[in-house]
Protein backbone atom coordinates (compact mmCIF):
# COMPACT_ATOMS: atom_id res chain seq x y z
CA UNK A 1 0.00 0.00 0.00
CA UNK A 2 2.86 2.45 0.73
CA UNK A 3 4.42 1.64 -2.59
CA UNK A 4 1.21 2.17 -4.63
CA UNK A 5 0.70 5.87 -2.83
CA UNK A 6 4.30 6.79 -3.82
CA UNK A 7 3.48 6.05 -7.74
CA UNK A 8 1.71 9.38 -8.63
CA UNK A 9 4.86 11.87 -7.95
CA UNK A 10 6.48 9.39 -9.86
CA UNK A 11 4.31 9.90 -12.51
CA UNK A 12 4.54 13.55 -12.37
CA UNK A 13 8.09 14.24 -12.39
CA UNK A 14 8.10 13.54 -16.09
CA UNK A 15 5.32 15.51 -16.70
CA UNK A 16 6.17 18.40 -15.21
CA UNK A 17 10.06 18.39 -16.85
CA UNK A 18 8.01 17.61 -19.96
CA UNK A 19 5.49 21.15 -19.61
CA UNK A 20 8.97 23.10 -19.09
CA UNK A 21 10.81 21.92 -21.65
CA UNK A 22 7.75 23.27 -24.13
CA UNK A 23 7.12 26.38 -22.37
CA UNK A 24 11.32 26.69 -22.82
CA UNK A 25 11.14 26.26 -26.58
CA UNK A 26 7.99 28.42 -27.04
CA UNK A 27 9.73 31.17 -25.47
CA UNK A 28 12.40 30.83 -27.69
CA UNK A 29 12.39 34.20 -30.12
CA UNK A 30 11.90 32.86 -33.53
CA UNK A 31 14.39 33.19 -36.67
CA UNK A 32 13.50 34.65 -39.60
CA UNK A 33 14.60 33.58 -43.19
CA UNK A 34 16.82 36.97 -43.62
CA UNK A 35 18.90 36.20 -40.60
CA UNK A 36 19.94 32.44 -41.90
CA UNK A 37 20.24 33.57 -45.58
CA UNK A 38 23.91 34.20 -46.78
CA UNK A 39 24.68 37.55 -47.25
CA UNK A 40 25.23 39.26 -50.67
CA UNK A 41 28.58 39.47 -52.01
CA UNK A 42 27.39 42.69 -53.79
CA UNK A 43 26.79 44.88 -50.74
CA UNK A 44 30.17 43.32 -48.85
CA UNK A 45 31.73 44.99 -52.19
CA UNK A 46 29.26 48.21 -52.01
CA UNK A 47 30.57 48.32 -48.51
CA UNK A 48 33.82 47.96 -49.11
CA UNK A 49 34.23 50.72 -51.90
CA UNK A 50 32.34 52.91 -49.71
CA UNK A 51 34.91 52.27 -47.32
CA UNK A 52 38.12 52.76 -49.48
CA UNK A 53 36.26 56.35 -51.20
CA UNK A 54 35.70 57.48 -47.47
CA UNK A 55 39.37 56.69 -46.67
CA UNK A 56 40.53 58.72 -49.53
CA UNK A 57 38.39 61.39 -49.78
CA UNK A 58 40.71 63.92 -48.11
CA UNK A 59 43.18 63.87 -50.89
CA UNK A 60 40.77 65.72 -52.84
CA UNK A 61 41.36 68.90 -51.44
CA UNK A 62 44.82 67.86 -51.43
CA UNK A 63 45.37 66.90 -55.25
CA UNK A 64 42.85 69.27 -56.85
CA UNK A 65 44.53 72.30 -56.63
CA UNK A 66 42.91 74.95 -59.37
CA UNK A 67 45.38 77.18 -59.12
CA UNK A 68 48.15 74.85 -60.13
CA UNK A 69 45.17 73.22 -62.71
CA UNK A 70 46.45 70.20 -62.31
CA UNK A 71 42.40 69.37 -61.66
CA UNK A 72 42.37 65.74 -60.31
CA UNK A 73 38.96 64.22 -60.76
CA UNK A 74 39.50 60.30 -59.40
CA UNK A 75 42.23 58.90 -56.38
CA UNK A 76 42.13 55.13 -56.44
CA UNK A 77 45.52 53.28 -54.42
CA UNK A 78 48.23 52.28 -56.79
CA UNK A 79 49.19 48.48 -55.85
CA UNK A 80 52.05 48.46 -58.32
CA UNK A 81 54.42 50.52 -56.91
CA UNK A 82 54.31 48.90 -53.40
CA UNK A 83 57.45 47.27 -54.18
CA UNK A 84 59.95 50.17 -55.65
CA UNK A 85 62.91 50.62 -54.68
CA UNK A 86 62.71 53.57 -52.83
CA UNK A 87 60.11 51.82 -50.44
CA UNK A 88 63.05 50.34 -48.22
CA UNK A 89 64.23 53.41 -47.07
CA UNK A 90 61.09 55.07 -45.14
CA UNK A 91 57.93 53.57 -44.00
CA UNK A 92 56.38 57.50 -44.19
CA UNK A 93 54.66 56.95 -48.16
CA UNK A 94 51.94 57.24 -50.72
CA UNK A 95 51.06 55.24 -53.66
CA UNK A 96 47.97 56.61 -55.59
CA UNK A 97 46.44 56.51 -59.23
CA UNK A 98 45.16 60.37 -60.41
CA UNK A 99 43.35 60.93 -62.93
CA UNK A 100 41.93 64.47 -64.01
CA UNK A 101 39.35 66.17 -66.30
CA UNK A 102 40.76 65.10 -69.29
CA UNK A 103 41.30 61.42 -68.57
CA UNK A 104 44.79 61.73 -68.17
CA UNK A 105 46.14 58.91 -65.53
CA UNK A 106 49.36 59.81 -63.44
CA UNK A 107 50.94 57.16 -61.11
CA UNK A 108 51.88 59.25 -57.95
CA UNK A 109 54.25 58.18 -55.40
CA UNK A 110 56.06 59.98 -52.55
CA UNK A 111 58.63 59.15 -49.90
CA UNK A 112 58.70 61.59 -46.40
CA UNK A 113 62.47 61.33 -45.09
CA UNK A 114 62.96 62.55 -41.16
CA UNK A 115 65.71 64.77 -42.55
CA UNK A 116 67.45 65.94 -45.43
CA UNK A 117 70.60 63.43 -44.46
CA UNK A 118 67.86 60.38 -45.08
CA UNK A 119 66.38 61.57 -47.86
CA UNK A 120 69.98 62.27 -50.04
CA UNK A 121 71.25 58.91 -48.73
CA UNK A 122 67.74 57.15 -50.05
CA UNK A 123 68.38 59.54 -53.18
CA UNK A 124 71.55 58.28 -54.48
CA UNK A 125 70.94 54.26 -53.21
CA UNK A 126 68.59 54.80 -56.35
CA UNK A 127 70.44 56.73 -58.16
CA UNK A 128 72.81 53.34 -57.90
CA UNK A 129 70.31 51.35 -59.62
CA UNK A 130 67.87 53.34 -61.53
CA UNK A 131 69.76 52.82 -65.08
CA UNK A 132 69.12 50.48 -67.46
CA UNK A 133 69.83 46.56 -66.26
CA UNK A 134 69.69 48.02 -62.72
CA UNK A 135 73.05 50.12 -63.53
CA UNK A 136 74.13 53.11 -62.12
CA UNK A 137 72.72 56.40 -63.42
CA UNK A 138 75.65 59.48 -62.82
CA UNK A 139 74.53 62.81 -60.89
CA UNK A 140 73.14 65.47 -63.33
CA UNK A 141 74.35 63.55 -66.51
CA UNK A 142 72.93 60.03 -66.15
CA UNK A 143 69.69 58.47 -68.13
CA UNK A 144 67.15 56.64 -65.85
CA UNK A 145 65.57 53.12 -67.14
CA UNK A 146 61.78 54.40 -68.17
CA UNK A 147 58.90 52.96 -70.77
CA UNK A 148 56.84 55.58 -70.22
CA UNK A 149 57.16 59.85 -69.11
CA UNK A 150 58.36 59.55 -65.50
CA UNK A 151 59.64 62.50 -63.03
CA UNK A 152 61.16 62.42 -60.28
CA UNK A 153 61.26 65.73 -57.75
CA UNK A 154 63.71 65.43 -55.02
CA UNK A 155 63.03 68.20 -51.67
CA UNK A 156 64.77 68.30 -48.82
CA UNK A 157 62.79 65.94 -46.97
CA UNK A 158 60.92 64.12 -49.57
CA UNK A 159 60.66 62.61 -53.13
CA UNK A 160 57.84 62.52 -55.36
CA UNK A 161 57.72 60.57 -58.89
CA UNK A 162 55.14 60.87 -60.72
CA UNK A 163 54.45 58.43 -64.21
CA UNK A 164 52.34 58.62 -66.79
CA UNK A 165 52.05 57.32 -70.68
CA UNK A 166 51.44 60.74 -71.91
CA UNK A 167 53.52 64.10 -71.23
CA UNK A 168 53.54 65.19 -68.04
CA UNK A 169 52.93 69.18 -67.45
CA UNK A 170 55.59 69.18 -64.85
CA UNK A 171 55.47 72.71 -64.84
CA UNK A 172 51.74 72.75 -63.03
CA UNK A 173 52.36 69.73 -61.13
CA UNK A 174 55.77 71.81 -59.80
CA UNK A 175 53.10 74.52 -59.12
CA UNK A 176 51.03 72.42 -57.04
CA UNK A 177 53.78 71.20 -55.12
CA UNK A 178 54.91 74.46 -54.19
CA UNK A 179 51.85 75.18 -52.88
CA UNK A 180 51.73 72.16 -50.67
CA UNK A 181 52.91 72.11 -46.75
CA UNK A 182 55.61 69.33 -47.54
CA UNK A 183 57.52 72.19 -49.89
CA UNK A 184 61.15 72.71 -49.28
CA UNK A 185 63.95 73.42 -51.73
CA UNK A 186 63.87 71.41 -54.55
CA UNK A 187 67.77 70.12 -54.97
CA UNK A 188 67.17 68.10 -58.22
CA UNK A 189 64.50 67.22 -60.62
CA UNK A 190 64.33 64.31 -63.03
CA UNK A 191 62.31 64.32 -66.62
CA UNK A 192 62.51 61.02 -68.79
CA UNK A 193 60.86 60.51 -72.16
CA UNK A 194 60.52 57.65 -74.07
CA UNK A 195 63.37 56.83 -76.14
CA UNK A 196 65.08 60.56 -75.39
CA UNK A 197 67.85 61.37 -72.66
CA UNK A 198 66.94 61.88 -69.13
CA UNK A 199 66.42 65.45 -68.41
CA UNK A 200 67.76 67.29 -64.83
CA UNK A 201 66.40 70.17 -64.17
CA UNK A 202 66.18 72.67 -61.43
CA UNK A 203 63.16 74.96 -60.22
CA UNK A 204 63.64 78.06 -59.12
CA UNK A 205 60.99 81.83 -59.02
CA UNK A 206 58.58 79.49 -60.86
CA UNK A 207 60.74 78.51 -63.85
CA UNK A 208 62.54 75.39 -64.99
CA UNK A 209 65.19 75.60 -66.34
CA UNK A 210 68.41 72.80 -67.18
CA UNK A 211 70.86 72.19 -64.70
Amino acid sequence: MRALTKLPSYLLTPLLLLFIGCDNDASKKSISLDEIRPKSSEQSSQKSEKTSSDTLRPYFNFYANDSARVSVATIKPDTTSYKHFLNRFTPTRQHLILTDSSDQVVQYSSWSFKDSNSCIEAFYNWLDQAGKNQSSVALRTGNIANKGFESYIISDKQIVRLVSMTTIPLQQWLLWYSGTPQFTTIKYIIYAQPKKKTKWLKYENAKLSTL
